[in-house]
């Protein structure tokens, strides 16, 4: 009978800590304290915000984390099978330590995550339904490298390129280059996307910087005002001409088909 209610209480334990574990991310330290993660009574104060957690967990730690991972601590254990008022505190305390670094995770992924909407060169991903539309796709970035629009228009096309690379991405350098080599530019302008370079008298009334998006499954293109451009509104313009063209050609095949 011992043994049944004791098998009962582990059981309820471990679903238990289970539950609170697995918000937990390995390398969460709080201040003048070893790791939480590890096995044993812990006993720590307030989690340290500032502090750089990749930097202080090693592999053994990560791996003896993922080997216990969803098991009841030890401290649950001993007070399970030795109900001492000491055992049931460092149970407590353990239990109090856990949902402390997992609300300090919470709060930092929040953070984080406001921080990640709040930049303008976010990207969020695309519903699977539409990332079919960015293949065979060919986005040109016409710039001049010495005006700051035309940086920030580089890092949101070298953003959506990044996330998507079958996104062909390309830069173009109208008039004379900073740099003679565009190799060199490619480096001053901090891209890893292929330069070229075309003379300014073929962009004449045109302002810059520009993209020009080309669907290279239809043929359709769709020139774009760069000027304050983000890699949201890339994948947007992206999306929308390759939209486009299916609608088109859906309602060719059904005038087609209509008697």
């Amino acid at each position: 009978m011992w043994h049944r209610m004791l098998a009962a209480f582990l059981t309820g334990a471990s679903t238990s800590t289970l539950t609170v574990q697995a918000v937990l991310a390995p390398g969460a330290l709080p201040a003048d304290c070893r790791s939480a993660l590890r096995i044993g009574i812990v006993i720590c104060g307030q989690p340290a915000l500032e502090k750089d957690h990749d930097q202080s967990v090693s592999e053994a730690q990560v791996r003896e984390y993922l080997t216990n991972y969803g098991k009841p601590p030890r401290e649950a254990v001993r007070a399970l099978l030795e109900p001492s008022d000491t055992n049931i505190a460092a149970w407590l305390r353990k239990q109090r330590e856990v949902i402390s670094i997992a609300s300090y995770v919470a709060a930092r992924m929040t953070e984080m995550q406001s921080q990640i909407d709040g930049d303008p060169q976010s990207l969020l991903p695309l519903p699977l339904s539409k990332e079919s539309a960015l293949i065979q796709m060919r986005v040109t970035l016409y710039l001049n490298a010495t005006r700051a629009n035309s940086r920030q228009a580089i890092q949101a096309l070298q953003t959506v390129v990044a996330r998507y690379p079958s996104v062909d991405g390309r830069l173009v350098q109208v008039g004379s280059p900073v740099d003679p080599f565009p190799s060199s530019m490619a480096t001053k302008l901090d891209t890893v996307l292929p330069i070229s370079v075309v003379a300014s008298d073929a962009f004449d009334g045109v302002a810059i910087p520009t993209l020009l998006i080309e669907d290279l499954r239809t043929g359709r293109t769709r020139h774009i005002d760069a000027s304050a451009i983000t890699s949201q509104q890339i994948c947007d313009q992206i999306v929308a001409l390759r939209e486009a063209a299916e609608a088109i050609d859906n309602s060719a095949v059904s005038a087609s088909r209509a008697p």
